[in-house]
């Protein structure tokens, strides 16, 4: 397997898991992460720091991705975490039903909210590689996160959830 080819794998597996959290499906996940890995092979040759690949793909990814959200009426944009959960998992029917309550909530954000949400709990980015991905500075990310938050706190589904 040559460098472009493991480029290529690499970037649709982090592009399906960030674009799968964001929109919530699955099969629009797989499109965006199909786009993204030719934009990758396409671009690989403009990327100058390696170590830099996942920022680069996340940036890549929540562009694509919010041009999706953009054709979407904004309140059909469910959220889901990207990874499926065992049905033999303990307590799986209150999970689920958290990630209904959840998914519910998060329709209400605005999609960048959305996605700084998704790139600190889905793929534990921090601040700036987070303000990397979204094209903003790191006050931006902060404002974007705490604005969310406390939108989702107010949601009074979700108060229930935490009694």
């Amino acid at each position: 397997m040559d460098e472009r080819e493991l480029a290529a794998r690499r970037a649709l597996t982090v592009a399906l898991r960030t674009a799968a959290a964001i929109l919530g499906s699955r099969e629009e996940a797989a499109d965006v992460a199909q786009d993204v890995a030719i934009d990758v092979l396409r671009s690989l040759h403009k990327l100058r720091e390696p170590a830099a690949f996942d920022a680069w793909v996340h940036r890549m990814t929540v562009r694509r991705t919010l041009r999706a959200l953009r054709k979407r009426r904004a309140g059909d944009v469910p959220f889901a975490l990207a990874l499926e959960l065992p049905a033999d998992t303990p307590d799986h029917d209150q999970v689920l039903a958290t990630r209904a309550v959840l998914a519910h909530a998060m329709k209400t954000l605005p999609p960048r909210q959305r996605v700084a949400l998704a790139l600190r709990y889905v793929h534990d980015l921090d601040d700036e590689q987070i303000a990397a991905a979204l094209g903003c500075r790191v006050g931006t990310v902060h404002a974007l996160l705490s604005r969310a938050r406390a939108t989702l706190r107010d949601e009074p589904r979700l108060q229930e959830l935490t009694r």
